[in-house]
């Protein structure tokens, strides 16, 4: 590692003037649609988690295992429609760490802690008056959790039901792990908060050496799984993790990017370009120059002429497959447009105009009072007249030599329909419902774009009117009053326009606007398609850059409870089911259930630390700033930095495919001689088992590791 990374940095973060909890709350849920947990059938309860920690669950419940976790328990739990203000338990871990074995039942019903019943009722479903998220018993449970484990003695009394017989209401005290409060000003100046990041990336590191579920030293959770627990590492600053840092980063020196390759490779561009170029402004490893010099030229092939419109699969290589394309994705271009942000930082080639694209598909997404993307962007046509929006067609050539581009199917023909000769008119026709007149074919030759398709003869055409205007740049602020669901393109956009653009103030107002959209909304931070950790990840790291001091802080003591509910008893956080999707989309609960939230709180819990550009180190919020801002002095804001939703697409479920980002076979080598890779890191091992102690699934991670790295034949658990 070099110097700059390996140097401390100390904290500057004052103590903010804090306000009340419910009228925080209460500033943070105006005017949102959140979602809570959403029933539908048996869904989530018959969802079963592919997590190697929690398959002990599999026995006792056979009908699914995703399930409430109630914090560091031990215990897992549902909410029912018809008990929504009660939590009934449906499994109880039995190692030696669960606080909660032999102390609570399967069946048993929770209906208070601490001496107070609770006495909110979690409200189900998406759309809901004044937001959602995980409101009800579980924001009560959190609360009665954060003051057990300030406690010296770590006690939680919980107030239960046998069986959920009323009559026999008891007291059951379970002792916690004494760990003290968050801070006031958590995630900042947080001595928990530094606790818990540690703890949360040695169990990154413990399933990164693990061999149990998957290969070991590995990342496991696609592109995105291994691009937020490689940002949660170096965001946390902790030496202790360098020496596997550098020892992935060497995989991404022979990195090289082909945008006419299969694979859902527009995804891996933006994680993997985020992820370089954070490593790159830390160490300036000159090693990572040619593969960023790849990713940059690829970006723009990977849209259709540079518009910065992404789907899975590269623009070119769709094209040149004749396969049908898929809906367009803003979080996509979201990721790239923040590597972009982050090569210009750091002084590196990017695209400016694709950049600049993707800012306008984020301005054409923008109202007033929010930034809206349900899917894919927004547009600019309720700006202009109905008869000259954009639409395309398909021709075919008489003459299949005319209208070429010279490069092949895919790209665009240079001239346009210039000399292009006769042809006839393949797509729409007349009997196709989306059929619209397409005199604009003729009429506006001189602007239309051409594509060459695959099959010979075959031109796509797109209408670029040059009447049709787009929405114009911001001269001010915003004032931003509502949020919405679908948040990752949303914070990634805050971070897009506010890293690196300081010579554009328009870019300043917009990613303020985004980050107030997601600081607005905390209890939708997981809702979205697909996977609900991709929008927490980058919907925190968006809202941790508003300039609202009021808002902001309601937005983090919403999120602390995220982190309080979901810590388990042995190790990391896990998913829970809650957050806005259609049933069974989640892809989390495949991709790594305990992984990906895991990182996720890692990454909440770095902005505290200020390593990162997207963690703030470069400024950020006013959470981080000197002076004390009160409810009626204006909010100060940081130093000055330049500056209509489409229906959800059902999922494609094509496999991925690796072959675009393996080393060329004939790159050109690094632009320096690559080093030997480091020492992966000692495996920390757990205490020796005491006669009959059965280990939790973390520990028995540690310990086969340890054991077989140290040539031993690993020891199994005794049984129970």
């Amino acid at each position: 590692m070099r110097e700059n990374l390996l140097r401390p940095r100390h904290s500057r973060f004052p103590t903010m003037v804090l306000l009340a909890i419910a009228a925080a709350l209460l500033v943070a849920v105006v005017g949102r649609q959140a979602v809570a947990i959403m029933p539908s059938g048996g869904y989530p309860w018959n969802v079963t988690l592919r997590s190697f920690y929690d398959d002990v669950m599999k026995q006792q419940c056979p009908e699914g295992t995703w399930l409430l976790n109630l914090g560091p328990t031990g215990i897992r739990a549902r909410i029912d429609a018809d008990k929504p203000s009660l939590l009934v338990v449906k499994y109880v871990f039995q190692d030696a760490k669960s606080p909660a074995k032999g102390k609570v039942e399967i069946d048993d019903v929770i209906v208070g802690a601490n001496g107070r019943k609770f006495t909110t009722a979690h409200r189900f479903g998406r759309n809901l008056p004044g937001g959602g998220g995980w409101d009800g018993p579980m924001m009560e449970l959190a609360a009665h959790l954060e003051d057990s484990q300030a406690r010296k003695d770590g006690m939680l009394e919980l107030i239960v039901w046998p069986k959920g017989d009323a009559t026999k209401e008891r007291k059951v005290a379970i002792t916690l792990r004494k760990v003290g409060r968050f801070a006031a000003t958590f995630p900042y100046d947080c001595p928990r908060s530094k606790q818990m990041l540690e703890e949360l990336c040695d169990f990154l590191v413990a399933d990164y050496l693990s061999s149990n579920w998957k290969s070991p030293n590995s990342f496991y959770g696609d592109a995105h799984g291994k691009a937020h627990a490689m940002l949660a590492l170096m965001g946390s600053g902790l030496p202790k993790y360098y020496p596997l840092i550098e020892q992935e980063m060497v995989k991404y020196h022979g990195l090289r990017y082909n945008p006419e390759g299969g694979g859902f490779q527009c995804w891996r561009w933006g994680f993997e370009g985020i992820v370089m170029a954070e490593y790159y402004l830390l160490t300036k490893d000159q090693r990572l120059l040619p593969a960023m010099q790849s990713l940059a030229e690829a970006m723009p092939l990977g849209s259709h002429a540079g518009n910065g419109i992404y789907t899975h699969r590269p623009y070119l290589a769709i094209t040149r497959s004749g396969a049908k394309p898929y809906a367009s994705i803003a979080a996509i271009s979201g990721l790239n447009m923040i590597a972009m942000s982050l090569f210009k930082k750091a002084g590196l080639p990017y695209d400016e105009e694709l950049h600049d694209r993707i800012h306008q598909h984020y301005l054409n997404s923008t109202s007033p009072t929010s930034v809206d993307i349900a899917y894919g962007f927004g547009n600019a046509d309720k700006l202009n007249p109905p008869d000259i929006l954009p639409t395309h067609a398909v021709i075919k050539v008489a003459d299949p030599a005319k209208g070429l581009s010279g490069k092949g199917p895919g790209y665009v023909c240079p001239t346009g329909m210039k000399g292009i000769g006769s042809y006839e008119l393949i797509w729409p026709t007349k009997a196709d419902p989306r059929w619209k007149p397409t005199e604009w074919i003729a009429a506006e030759a001189d602007t239309n774009m051409v594509t060459e398709l695959k099959e010979p003869g075959l031109r796509q055409v797109n209408r670029r009117n040059p009447r049709y205007r787009e929405a114009p740049e911001p001269t001010g602020p915003f004032n931003t009053s509502r949020s919405g669901g679908h948040l990752a393109p949303v914070g990634m956009g805050a971070l897009a326009h506010l890293i690196g653009n300081e010579d554009k103030p328009s870019w300043r107002y917009l990613g303020l606007h985004a980050a107030n959209t997601c600081a607005l909304g905390p209890g939708n931070a997981f809702d979205g398609h697909a996977a609900g950790s991709l929008h927490g990840f980058w919907s925190i790291l968006g809202a941790a850059q508003s300039d609202n001091p009021q808002v902001l802080r309601a937005y983090f003591d919403y999120m602390k409870t995220f982190l309080i509910l979901s810590e388990t008893h042995d190790g990391g956080l896990i998913l829970q089911p809650w957050g806005r999707d259609r049933p069974n989309c989640n892809s989390d609960v495949s991709y790594g259930p305990r992984i990906l939230p895991t990182a996720t709180g890692a990454i909440l819990l770095a902005l505290g630390e200020r390593r990162l550009q997207v963690t703030g180190a470069s400024g950020g919020s006013v959470a981080k700033k000197k002076g004390r801002p009160t409810r009626t002095a204006r909010p100060t804001r940081p130093p000055k930095r330049p500056s209509k939703p489409t229906k959800e697409p059902e999922q494609e479920s094509e496999p991925e495919d690796q072959e675009s980002a393996r080393p060329a076979p004939d790159a050109a080598p690094p632009a320096a001689p690559a080093a030997r890779a480091p020492k992966p890191p000692p495996i920390p091992v757990p205490p020796p088992r005491k006669p009959g102690e059965v280990d939790s699934p973390l520990d028995a991670v540690l310990r086969r590791a340890a054991e077989e790295a140290a040539g031993a034949a690993p020891a199994a658990n005794p049984e129970p």
